[in-house]
């Protein structure tokens, strides 16, 4: 597939800024549903009704939150949004709701969209209806104000995949990165078999930090000793690798105690007490603190991916105040991944564009996913490890 429909710089006002239990950016099923939305549209054009649309890539370039600070903490601005349920008479006087905050939020993104079908001479006519389409629709729950144009692309063409990564930066495209979260909890169970997958989530999405003994003099110390001996090399390569995980008593190595335990009487008196500070600190011991690294690296943020039932189907109309009382129901909880923006000029070919691009998982029992496709294949990814929340 290499047929592109570019939705390109669609400014949205108002739009939803939480997903699940985080906030910061629409989960990517509101863009998903925009574009299925698109894609039920295009069978009412005679002339399009061949073309269909699959899932789509989220390009982000610019967004503004409706918070304020409130001491250290951000809150969301107070809106009196008059919901239709929340309106009622109360002695013969219409009294609306009270002001809530609301989770609200001004976005510019982009959109490309897998096309699939014949296009030959129908560009104009799929861009004019496609234009028309979106200013009727909504975005993530918000108005789309303008868009800065559509373009049908071929990325067979290697011109234009370069093209488009000039048009859409700045910008950073969504990836999925639940395979990173399956790794780590892998790697956790052997460590600790009692580990939840929350824990793995949260080594991805917390900023921790951890204290380190002051060690300022040992640093001093093992560079001197590198630049006299190749003993002295080993045993300060050993201490540079300790340092680059978080500092924890019963890990310091081995090779360390010994140095110190064996040269004691030749070491620098305070090289020797800031030593024994670090090796067994106290309450009263100086310390550094340090922010923990995440698993991986790259632009990590917790994302919502889908949903998974919670309840059984329950037939149309069974469910009092469901809005839809043509369709069964069923009552859904929110489910978590880790997502990555990465910039668009690392996408260099047409199979990392297909991989970017997101759509629904197959359907699976009590499952509602959404997913992106594996470099150079359109199949979804699959595991034996469920890599979701």
């Amino acid at each position: 597939m290499s047929q592109f429909l570019l939705i390109e710089r669609i400014k949205v006002q108002n739009a939803n800024a939480t997903s699940g239990f985080t906030w910061g950016f629409p989960a990517i099923t509101h863009f998903l549903g925009f574009s299925h939305n698109l894609s039920r549209k295009l069978k009412t054009a005679n002339s399009l009704k061949e073309l269909s649309l699959k899932g789509c890539a989220v390009i982000a370039h610019e967004q503004h939150i409706h918070t304020y600070k409130d001491g250290s903490t951000a809150r969301f601005t107070q809106y009196k949004t008059a919901h239709y349920l929340g309106l009622n008479f109360v002695g013969g006087r219409l009294r609306d709701p009270a002001i809530n905050e609301e989770a609200k939020m001004n976005m510019t993104v982009s959109l490309l969209i897998p096309v699939e079908g014949y296009l030959g001479g129908i560009q104009e006519e799929l861009k004019n209806f496609i234009t028309n389409a979106c200013q009727l629709q909504r975005l993530a729950g918000g108005t789309i104000l303008t868009i800065g144009s559509i373009e049908v692309l071929d990325f067979s063409e290697e011109q234009q995949v370069r093209s488009v990564k000039h048009k859409l930066l700045p910008g950073f495209v969504l990836q999925d990165r639940s395979n990173y979260l399956e790794e780590h909890f892998l790697a956790l169970q052997k460590i600790n078999p009692d580990a939840e997958q929350l824990d793995t989530w949260f080594d991805f999405i917390a900023l921790r930090q951890v204290a380190r003994p002051a060690c300022e003099q040992l640093d001093k110390y093992l560079a001197k000793q590198a630049e006299k001996t190749d003993e002295g090399s080993a045993l300060n390569d050993v201490w540079l690798e300790h340092k680059i995980l978080p500092y924890k008593q019963e890990q310091v190595p081995s090779e360390l105690i010994e140095h110190f335990q064996t040269h004691k009487e030749t070491i620098n008196l305070k090289v020797l007490e800031q030593w024994q500070s670090y090796l067994e600190p106290n309450d009263k011991t100086t310390a550094n603190w340090e922010y923990i690294r995440k698993p991986n690296s790259g632009y990590l943020v917790p994302i919502m991916t889908g949903y998974k039932a919670i309840t059984q189907v329950f037939p149309a109309g069974e469910i009092d105040g469901a809005r839809d009382v043509e369709t069964d129901l069923c009552f859904v909880e929110a489910v978590h991944s880790v997502g990555e923006w990465q910039s668009v000029h690392r996408l260099k070919t047409l199979e990392e564009w297909q991989a970017s691009a997101w759509d629904y998982a197959p359907y699976e029992q009590d499952w509602y996913l959404c997913q992106q496709s594996k470099i150079g294949t359109n199949q979804e990814i699959t595991s034996d490890t469920d890599p979701y929340l």
